[in-house]
């Protein structure tokens, strides 16, 4: 992490155009602009959660919020009472942890994207009729690209194998939550918590959609911008380059060709087909799920 932060620092120093700096400020507006959305979320639902639990407990009793083995009666004061801020207060932790690493993540790619178009930018400039140093300026462009390459890939070994997990288990959440809210309309047994109860589901199946959908998003754009890197060497002047400068360019779009994606354990990319995919298989696991239900019911 700390590699990809100094490159990150770096990519600021070497930015001396105004239009690059601006580029770059405004993709770091947009990662904390998601960072705080997500933070004000992700709290906003551990607390509806709270809210909901606590309104449960004339219903259910001295239960804690989370199951768990205590070596100590929790049932009596103030243990219960001890035990319970224990567990609020480590769910907004985790809820937090989680959250962090997933923008943490989006801002590392948004910043390779927003490379990925400055350099597409200095290359489509590359070949007009009074540049004598050519060669010079194109591997420069050519190390540059490998740099961000390679930076999409170390971010992708790093975070490959949780992605696989979050990928999972927000395909079971999805369908565990959407069966408990179905469940929940079907045999309604809490009266006007119904309503409470039901806000939780739709907030929460919210949260984990819209963060599956920021890894999606980031794979996609991170594919595009990258496959662009060939349209920007075949749009610029090459015709007025010598046939052995314009043979370099062709290095760079077969390159482009196998741009860098983000994967699942390398099992699938992320892109907007696999979210729809997501939803689809969840969806799927829901109606099996409730046929059987209302077979047991039957």
């Amino acid at each position: 992490m700390k590699v990809l932060l100094s490159h990150m620092e770096n990519d600021r120093k070497e930015a001396k155009a105004e239009e690059n700096v601006k580029k770059m400020m405004r993709i770091a507006d947009i990662s904390r602009k998601i960072t705080a959305g997500s933070i004000i979320m992700c709290n906003f639902v551990a607390g509806t959660y709270v809210t909901f639990r606590t309104l449960l407990l004339p219903y259910t009793g001295r239960v804690l919020y989370y199951r768990a083995y205590f070596p100590y009666d929790t049932g009596i004061f103030p243990k219960f009472e001890l035990t319970l801020i224990g567990q609020i207060t480590a769910a907004i932790y985790v809820a937090n942890s989680y959250t962090a690493v997933d923008t943490f993540m989006t801002m590392l790619m948004l910043h390779v994207c927003g490379q990925y178009s400055s350099l597409r930018k200095k290359l489509s400039n590359l070949c007009c009729e009074n540049n004598n140093n050519f060669r010079i300026d194109l591997a420069r462009i050519v190390e540059k690209y490998d740099t961000l390459n390679r930076y999409a890939e170390t971010i992708e070994d790093r975070f490959n194998s949780m992605l696989l997990i979050q990928m999972l288990s927000c395909t079971i959440q999805l369908c565990v939550q959407s069966y408990q809210a179905i469940s929940a309309l079907v045999d309604d047994d809490q009266g006007g918590l119904l309503v409470v109860r039901l806000f939780f589901f739709a907030i929460y199946t919210t949260y984990v959609m819209i963060h599956i959908y920021l890894y999606c998003y980031v794979g996609e754009k991170l594919f595009s911008e990258g496959t662009k890197m060939a349209d920007a060497a075949y749009d610029c002047d090459w015709y007025n380059l010598s046939p052995n400068e314009a043979k370099c360019l062709t290095i760079i779009m077969c390159r482009a060709q196998i741009s860098s994606r983000i994967t699942a354990g390398k099992f699938c990319s992320f892109n907007h087909q696999l979210f729809g995919n997501i939803l689809k298989t969840s969806m799927g696991y829901l109606s099996v799920l409730y046929a059987m239900k209302t077979k047991d019911d039957d």
